[in-house]
């Protein structure tokens, strides 16, 4: 597979589909973000193709700027659905973005229980099957022993911000999570469960089910098991899963829309 990467990595460049190409290279025993704009950059025999994962997406939003025409991404499938999500917030043009898509391996997609491990049009093929659903332990629970649950869980976040901070959606210029009279803005640890509620629910419709929240954070809460849980209710409730379509928008979004409106009354 490194070397179909590679190939289409040279090729979107020389072709001129690409004025550029993000992806992540093994550099002296360290991964590293590498943007390159010549086909010949000795930095494209080093992409990484292996199961540790960046949010390209994230990096891709950030360097666009930077870049004349197209910028490829060497990407999952997880970060075309973060794209497309990017992009219904404004802040991702998908006319600029070229997905060199690859899959994930079985083992990575049974880790995360993902149901979409290769994206559409991959540059290299692979037999890759949908994983089945991870457990989620809460969900046979009554409610008094789920909240249990979840307080206990909740009770060793030390408000590092982790779960925020490595999201590629969390993009709210004012974070309700450093509002005092929301979160409690100088309570360490946070108020429970007030603080992981009101960030699981601002995901809901955003939430593409990456787990890069759950692998920054350093008290071991299961963000992946809450955030599925959420996303769950909101796809039962209202049709809409993030990140499957660039067109389809979150039925909450219209809040904005009326904040827009009543701003310019």
């Amino acid at each position: 597979m490194k070397e179909k990467v590679a190939g289409a990595i040279r090729q979107a460049l020389e072709s001129g589909r690409a004025g550029a190409v993000l992806f992540l290279a093994e550099e002296e025993g360290k991964l590293i973000p590498r943007l390159v704009r010549d086909a010949g950059d000795p930095a494209i025999e080093r992409a990484y193709v292996g199961d540790k994962r960046f949010p390209a997406s994230a990096f891709a939003a950030i360097s666009l700027p930077a870049v004349d025409g197209v910028l490829a991404v060497v990407g999952r499938e997880c970060d075309r659905r973060m794209m497309n999500e990017l992009a219904k917030l404004n802040h991702l043009d998908l006319e600029r973005v070229l997905l060199l898509g690859i899959p994930c391996s079985q083992e990575l997609a049974d880790a995360c229980g993902c149901d979409h491990p290769v994206p559409p049009e991959p540059v290299a093929e692979a037999e890759v099957r949908p994983a089945e659903a991870l457990d989620a332990p809460s969900r046979s629970m009554d409610i008094p022993e789920r909240l249990a649950y979840w307080m206990d869980h909740f009770s060793r976040c030390i408000r590092c911000y982790g779960c925020r901070n490595s999201c590629p959606l969390c993009v709210c210029k004012d974070c309700a999570l450093e509002r005092e009279e929301l979160a409690g803005k100088d309570c360490f640890p946070p108020d429970i469960p007030v603080f992981h509620i009101i960030r699981a629910l601002d995901m809901a419709d955003r939430c593409i089910d990456c787990g890069i929240c759950e692998l920054s954070c350093p008290a071991d809460i299961p963000l992946r098991e809450l955030y599925r849980e959420v996303r769950g209710l909101f796809k039962e409730h209202f049709g809409y899963e993030p990140g499957i379509s660039a067109e389809d928008r979150s039925p909450l979004s219209f809040l904005g829309e009326a904040a827009d409106l009543g701003a310019h009354e």
